[in-house]
């Protein structure tokens, strides 16, 4: 997507937000929406929607897919995977639905393995990155 396109898009959600309506999607105009919204906002449309002012900002495509494994392999906060006994298996990672749910066995609603995937790809990836650096010649 064109810089332009993506600052077009940003700006169409900042005015809806400001508005207090999402005439693209209805975020807010259900009970569910309103349920899992902001607590700060009480149980109105403007607790799913906010506008997208305060970076750091961060973007990925989001595609269907499976919902999750409900397992996965135990990982350590570097986003390491652990063996059965705990230790970890060098050079071996995972993040978001390819690890043992932080929530458990629980789903925590729309979006929730999002976040999971983010921070600790982000994690993993700085890790695994440090870990190549220290083992070049």
């Amino acid at each position: 997507m064109p810089a332009g396109a993506l600052q077009g898009t940003v700006d169409r959600w900042n005015a809806h937000a400001a508005a207090g309506n999402d005439p693209d999607f209805h975020r807010g105009e259900s009970h569910h929406d309103r349920a899992w919204g902001d607590p700060a906002f009480g149980y109105t449309p403007q607790a799913t929607i906010g506008p997208l002012d305060t970076p750091p900002f961060y973007a990925t495509r989001v595609r269907c897919g499976a919902l999750g494994t409900k397992g996965g392999p135990r990982t350590d906060a570097n986003g390491r995977v652990l063996d059965v006994d705990g230790a970890v298996i060098g050079g071996l990672y995972a993040a978001g639905n390819a690890m043992g749910s932080i929530m458990g066995m629980t789903y925590g609603g729309h979006g929730g393995t999002l976040g999971p995937g983010l921070v600790f790809g982000y994690l993993a990836g700085g890790h695994a990155a440090e870990r190549a650096a220290r083992e070049m010649p």
